[in-house]
This record gives C-alpha cells, sequence and structure tokens, in this order.
C-alpha cells in the first residue's frame, strides 16, 4: 500500500514537472507549443506501443481488425489527446505552470455535471460543494480578488477553460475502447494517430528550433519524465493502492507545477493565487469519491456457504488520471474460484426461473465435474472489478461443439463444418446480482471476442433461450446477429429450443 502510494505520488509529481518543463521551453527557448505537441506526442507513442508489443504483440495485430475501435482511438486522438496536449502548453504558455495546471483541474466539474446529467440525477452536497469551490478559486485567479477587473490574460483565460473541457473529453470519450484494448495500447495508437494527424499541419522539421543543450534537456525531461516515467510510476502506484486513492494523489501534480515553477523558474505567484489552488486542490476531494459505496452481497452467496463480498454500486465515474485503467479485469478461473462460480452459476439459474424459463427438474448444468474440467483447461475466465472481488463469470470455447453439427433452423454465418474450425463459442455467463446493469456484460462479450480473436477464431457463436431477453438485448447491441433455433441436447437427454447468435469478426 505505502509503496503505491509513492509511486502514484512521485507519478503525479513528475506530471506537474512535464508543465513546468514546457513553460521553460516556451517561455526561455522559443519552442511552439504546437511543436512540443506533436513531436512529445510521436515520442511518446513509440514507448508505449513498444510496450504493448512486448507485452502482448498479437493484441497489435487484432485491433487493426477491429475498425469501429481503430476509428474510436481516431477521433479520441484528435478530440481527446490532441486538444488536451495543445490546450495545455497554451495556457501554461498564457499564465503559468502552476495557474495552467490548476485551472485544467477545472475538467472534474464538468466530468461531475456530465455523470449527473446521464444518469438523471441532482448533484449531491459533496458535488455541489465542490462546483462552488471551483468556480470561487476560478474567480480568485482570474481577478487576483478585484471583480471589476481580469488579472489573467483573456488568452489565459480562454485556453484554461479549454483544457478543462480537453481533459473531461480525454477521460470520458474512450472509456468502451480502453476497456476493449487497455491503456497501453489504446494511449499508443493514439498517441500515434494525433502526432501523424499534427505533423502535416505543424511541420516540425521547417520550426526554426534551435535545440541548445537546455531545449534539449527540458524536451527529454517532458518525454522521458513527464510522460513516459510518470504513466509507469501511475500505473505502479494504482496497483498497488487503488485507482481512487492514487485518483486523490493527482493533486500533487498542480501543487509541485506551481512550487517547481516558483522556485525554479522564479515565477511569481500572488496570495490570490494560492487561495485559488487551494479551493481547486478541495474541489478535487470533493468531487472525487473517497470510499465505495457498498451494497448488500446476496443471499445466494451466504446459502453457498461462501463468504459475501461488499460490491462498490458503479465503476467510479472519475477517479484522477486511474480512469484510464479500465474497472473491470478478466482472467482464467482457476480451482481456488470454483465454490464462487458455481455459486454465480447457481444464481443465473434462479435468474432464469424469474424470467419464466423452464429448465426442467433434472440437475442443472454444468454439472460439478464438467466445470471442473472447464477451469481446468482454461475454458471458463471469471471477471473482477477494480477492488480484486469476483463477480461474474463466463467461458469461451474452441473445441467442437456436436449441438451446432445437428443442424439449425436457419443459417450459421460461417461454414460449421470448415476445417479448421473457424468460431469459438461463449457459454455460461453469469453476473452477481449487485453488479448488474453496470456495464459487465458488454465488458464479457468483448473479451469474449478478443479471446477468440486472439485464438486465430473468425467468429464467435452463442446460444441463448428464447426467453431470455436481456441477454438477447445485449448481444444484438454487440453486433451478434440472430441466425435461427436450434435444439440442444443435453447429458441427461433434455432437448430445449436455444437461439442462436454469431459474431463475426471484421477483416
Amino acid at each position: 500500500m505505502m509503496r503505491g502510494v509513492v509511486f502514484a505520488l512521485i507519478g503525479a509529481v513528475c506530471w506537474g514537472f512535464s508543465g513546468t518543463c514546457a513553460q521553460l521551453l516556451m517561455n526561455q527557448y522559443g519552442a511552439p507549443s504546437d511543436w512540443i505537441t506533436c513531436v512529445r506526442m510521436l515520442l511518446s507513442a513509440v514507448f508505449f506501443l513498444g510496450v504493448a508489443i512486448v507485452k502482448d504483440w498479437r493484441a497489435l495485430a487484432a485491433l487493426f481488425r477491429d475498425v469501429r475501435s481503430v476509428i474510436g482511438i481516431a477521433v479520441f486522438a484528435v478530440f481527446g489527446i490532441v486538444l488536451c496536449q495543445m490546450s495545455y502548453l497554451n495556457v501554461i504558455h498564457y499564465t503559468s505552470a502552476g495557474v495552467g495546471t490548476t485551472l485544467e483541474q477545472l475538467g472534474l466539474v464538468l466530468i461531475m455535471l456530465w455523470t449527473c446529467l446521464r444518469k438523471h440525477r441532482l448533484p449531491n452536497v459533496r458535488e455541489v460543494l465542490g462546483l462552488v469551490l471551483a468556480l470561487f478559486g476560478l474567480v480568485l485567479i482570474a481577478t487576483q480578488g478585484d471583480i471589476s477587473r481580469l488579472a489573467v490574460s483573456q488568452e489565459g483565460l480562454f485556453w484554461g477553460m479549454m483544457s478543462a473541457v480537453a481533459l473531461a473529453l480525454y477521460t470520458l470519450m474512450p472509456v468502451k475502447v480502453l476497456a476493449k484494448w487497455g491503456s497501453m495500447l489504446v494511449t499508443g495508437f493514439a498517441m500515434l494517430f494525433g502526432g501523424v494527424a499534427l505533423t502535416p499541419v505543424v511541420q516540425p522539421w521547417n520550426v526554426p528550433m534551435e535545440l541548445s543543450a537546455g531545449a534539449f534537456g527540458a524536451f527529454a525531461a517532458i518525454v522521458l519524465v513527464g510522460t513516459c516515467a510518470a504513466y509507469m510510476l501511475y500505473l505502479q502506484g494504482v496497483n498497488d493502492c487503488g485507482p481512487v486513492k492514487a485518483g486523490l494523489l493527482c493533486a500533487a501534480e498542480p501543487v509541485s507545477a506551481m512550487v517547481l515553477a516558483v522556485v525554479w523558474l522564479r515565477d511569481p505567484v500572488s496570495a490570490w493565487d494560492i487561495a485559488g489552488c487551494i479551493c481547486i486542490l478541495l474541489m478535487i476531494v470533493m468531487v472525487t469519491e473517497l470510499k465505495p459505496k457498498a451494497v448488500p452481497a446476496p443471499v445466494a452467496a451466504d446459502v453457498a456457504g461462501v463468504e459475501a463480498p461488499a460490491y462498490v454500486q458503479d465503476p467510479p465515474v472519475f477517479a484522477g488520471r486511474a480512469s484510464v485503467l479500465g474497472y473491470y479485469k478478466s482472467r482464467p478461473a482457476t480451482m481456488d474460484d470454483f465454490k464462487r462460480v458455481q455459486t454465480l452459476l447457481d444464481e443465473a439459474h434462479e435468474t432464469y426461473a424469474q424470467l419464466g424459463i423452464d429448465e426442467g427438474k433434472y440437475k442443472k448444468y454444468p454439472s460439478a465435474r464438467r466445470l471442473t474440467h472447464s477451469i481446468k483447461n482454461g475454458t471458463t475466465h471469471v471477471v473482477e472489478n477494480a477492488l480484486g472481488q469476483l463477480i461474474a463469470v463466463y467461458a469461451v470455447s474452441f473445441a467442437p461443439d456436436k449441438n451446432y453439427a445437428r443442424g439449425i433452423h436457419g443459417a450459421w454465418l460461417t461454414d460449421t463444418a470448415a476445417e479448421p474450425q473457424k468460431y469459438a463459442e461463449l457459454h455460461w455467463v453469469a453476473v452477481d446480482r449487485p453488479a448488474r446493469r453496470r456495464g459487465v456484460g458488454s465488458f464479457i462479450l468483448d473479451r469474449a471476442a478478443h479471446i477468440a480473436r486472439d485464438g486465430g477464431r473468425a467468429s464467435i457463436r452463442a446460444d441463448i433461450y428464447p426467453e431470455n431477453e436481456p441477454m438477447r438485448w445485449l448481444l444484438e447491441k454487440r453486433g451478434y446477429k440472430f441466425c435461427g433455433t436450434l435444439m440442444v441436447k443435453d447429458t441427461f437427454g433434455r432437448e430445449k429450443p436455444r437461439s442462436a447468435y454469431e459474431l463475426v469478426f471484421r477483416a
């Protein structure tokens, strides 16, 4: 825990140091903000993509086959990364590293307001107080205590507001692709796309830059310390102490930027600047959830003899830069998960009954023996939330399903008899009750497709009870096509109709 706090804190300080270096590079060495943005993004892309390739090079190739994700990353690159970088550097240029970094944090208020709008609710007391503090801090910095005039230039105020909007877009836009492909890959490609898009506009080779030793050192610090090292340290901090606590530690970024600007660059700072920054720092604490909200665990867990864990009510909408990490994680199940997985599958059967699905009076599927075999051969996967709590289970099989070979009243999208087999199969999707309607189902479908693609399959199939309307809606929402009806026979000889779906991956 302490190591995580230290790493997250150092990462935030590194981001603040990056802002101070950018101010030095622009004000003393005359480097244009667009040149810094363009070159920094290209060099950072090399780092992030390099790490992503070392970790999982197959994901790199798989991403290019997902056209929708590529388009999403490209849009995020322009309206998230580029806008965020450009506005941040410009507000520093027209104000200072400390004030500029502080104004950027006003984006938290925009994220909070968007969250309230999306959830159709009013802000709570903490959020209202955070909004008041943010506005009060902004007024103090902009007027220096004299509301009859602006002490900050109009350009500085404009870019400060733009940086806040950009931070909100940077945080909210890439949620789906981050959950699907991971932060390293998405950040790397977004940096690459943004840098490539800026290159013909900026033409960095035509910018009259004289990189003296000092200028080169400042720029190297921005890339190596303020981007690469900061990101890696912060990732480790989030892993060790959790996203919420690490998000709060991001408050060190504007503080470190202001302290460094005063001590190193001899920037003047007034009591009004300090007071305004304190208000905005308090706003960060107000609008960032300090403690996850717990809801009662399901009774079924207690009945099964499994300790009922506490669940967070919702994924954190914003917890500082930790929002880029994704909230749910998937991993292959182990035998230590056996009882918990059984409980989740039992809950799924109870849900079937509530939906009016008659599964008969026989033993429910899968059997303990079948589940054990599936866990041991790596077919079964579990989903954990940010607290490490096991909240869902699913299985992705690469073995031929004899039920699919019996024929279908309709037509599959791929050839069932093809050699080698073209499809994988999704089975046993079960989400714990308190975790439902939290995006877990969509996460499972995305991860299952990712596993199938990595396994060299062209599609993934699923069959569901015709009465299972929630799953039908989710499958169709995620691009699965209805193929017809098939009769599934289990080991007890029971036959039940299933609605067959298939998702073909784009080449």
